[in-house]
């Protein structure tokens, strides 16, 4: 296969004495690789290995990142505390307590859906819960303090509360809060590719963002209700809201985020400045238009003195839950479609020489990723580690090569794949060390 950026570069000759290279078959014979290795496989029983290339050269990421960083997440704390002693606190700590354990649940259905996405290709750990503080903390302040001024500026000089009303929850929520989120997506998109370098990336960076946001507002709206029912000394208030947002729409915040994020993903995996304005924002606008529907039914849906419920719920079938299956089926192919493209790229690498076809395989499956870092962990921490860091190197390599085809080859995408290859030898240097015997049989 060919592309615009040309051959995947071949590997260098072999830096390491022994016999030349073989590869084991399933029955514990040796066989002749059209590849070559430079360790040569001595236990019949551990996964397909990888070799070849130059002494690992790593490259130390720059000091200024880190700064940035560590000055980014004490702004997120600063604001933690304003958050809790402005507005969480006067809530009182008990009401506080029980919206806090109330809202993890919706929370927890969050995290374990972006687990699933993420856990194919993973992202840093590190970048994965900027994210979600982004949206717990940072978002919800900026959509608090801009949300007051841009509601004043909407609003007309005669209104009555339901006006009032519909306003914040139609005009300005939408508005100000998807914005205040998206701002997030936009940053990470500053701090460099390497982090949302397709549109499964964004979904996944969006989810967590919206879902950090939920948490936060989770919280407030259980905890208001939590003294309306107390007030009333009927808890069916308190459940009927747990049911509505905990229930019902724990992914409501995230599906208008994710199209932000899965319309920014796509522009970066195009590496196309047009589109990040075009697709980010039609992303926003989309999002913002189902926050407003979703906002804005509670307004419009006749409402049964009997059964208040009858009207939002058959809304709820007929409207939202066809949305939200959309959505799940968009993430459910790109899912499916990282996985032809690590399959496709990393099958190019090993045409020129740095992955055989067993490998390919093991390293877009994740059952046999499991069983790769288990024969690993048998060998050891150390073994473990390296196997772990050899199929993230050899994932980033294979995505990073499918962004590089729809633009030109600069001479940072090129040491890139070089930082890449080299981290892949060494790793694979490293496992050969560890799991060889050390007398041969």
């Amino acid at each position: 296969m060919t592309s615009t950026t040309g051959r995947p570069p071949a590997p260098a000759p072999q830096s390491m004495p022994g016999p030349a290279p073989h590869r084991a078959t399933s029955g514990g014979e040796v066989s002749s690789d059209p590849y070559g290795y430079d360790i040569e496989r001595v236990d019949p029983n551990a996964p397909a290995r990888i070799g070849g290339g130059r002494a690992p050269r790593r490259r130390r990421r720059p000091w200024v990142r880190w700064a940035l960083f560590a000055l980014s997440f004490l702004m997120l704390a600063a604001s933690a505390v304003a958050l809790y002693l402005f507005v969480i606190l006067p809530l009182g700590f008990g009401t506080s307590l029980v919206a806090f354990t109330a809202a993890l649940v919706p929370v927890a259905m969050i995290f374990a859906a972006v687990w699933w996405l993420d856990r194919y290709t993973p992202q840093p750990r590190m970048s994965l819960i900027y994210a979600f503080a982004w949206g717990a903390i940072g978002s919800v302040l900026l959509a608090l303090f801009v949300g007051t001024f841009f509601d004043a500026w909407i609003s007309p000089a005669e209104e009555t509360q339901l006006v009032d009303s519909f306003l914040g929850a139609v005009v300005q929520a939408p508005v100000i809060e998807e914005t205040m989120k998206s701002a997030g997506l936009i940053g990470l998109l500053v701090w460099g590719r390497r982090y949302i370098s397709g549109p499964l990336d964004g979904v996944v960076y969006a989810a967590l963002i919206a879902g950090g946001f939920a948490f936060t507002e989770n919280i407030l709206y259980f905890s208001q209700s939590f003294h309306q029912a107390q007030a009333a000394g009927e808890i069916a208030v308190f459940w009927q809201t747990f049911f509505l947002r905990g229930i019902l729409s724990p992914f409501a915040h995230v599906s208008f985020t994710a199209l932000c994020g899965l319309g920014l993903g796509i522009a970066a995996e195009r590496r196309s400045l047009m589109l990040y304005f075009g697709l980010g924002t039609g992303g926003l606008s989309l999002g913002m238009v189902l926050h407003a529907l979703w906002n804005g039914s509670t307004f419009f849906l006749p409402v049964d003195p009997e059964a208040p419920l009858v009207g939002f719920l058959r809304y709820y079938a007929s409207v939202q839950v066809p949305i939200f299956l959309l959505l799940v089926a968009i993430v459910l192919f790109l899912r499916l479609r990282e996985k032809r493209i690590l399959r496709r790229q990393l099958s190019e690498y090993g045409r020129a020489g740095w992955f055989s076809p067993d490998e390919v395989e093991l390293l877009v499956s994740m059952r046999r990723r499991r069983r790769a870092e288990a024969w690993a962990a048998r060998h050891g921490a150390v073994a473990r580690i390296g196997m772990r860091h050899l199929i993230s190197a050899a994932i980033a390599l294979g995505m990073e090569r499918h962004s590089v085809l729809f633009g030109r080859t600069t001479a940072k995408s090129r040491a890139r794949e070089r930082e890449l290859l080299e981290e892949i030898t060494a790793d694979r240097r490293l496992l050969g060390a560890l799991t060889a015997p050390v007398v041969r049989s």
